[in-house]
């Protein structure tokens, strides 16, 4: 989700949408903890001029993982 999120921020279409969160989901697996996902997708905002901090990636990638868990318990 937060892959689609920043994606949608950096402008990309629906295919490259897709394949960015795919890469932020591959980044997890660098080091233990999200540190590195916050890493890649606030370094990827700052290249592209994207006006943010990490201060409100790390918000999103909290409200998001929140919205993950409900939607993973809702379909078991």
């Amino acid at each position: 989700l937060l892959g689609l999120w920043a994606a949608d921020m950096l402008g990309l279409n629906e295919a490259e949408a897709q394949a960015y969160a795919q890469e932020v989901v591959k980044s997890d697996f660098e080091r233990p903890g999200d540190g590195d996902v916050l890493e890649k997708v606030f370094g990827d905002l700052q290249a592209k001029g994207v006006d943010t901090s990490e201060h409100i990636v790390r918000k999103h990638m909290d409200d998001l993982l929140t919205t993950a868990i409900e939607q993973v318990r809702s379909e078991a």
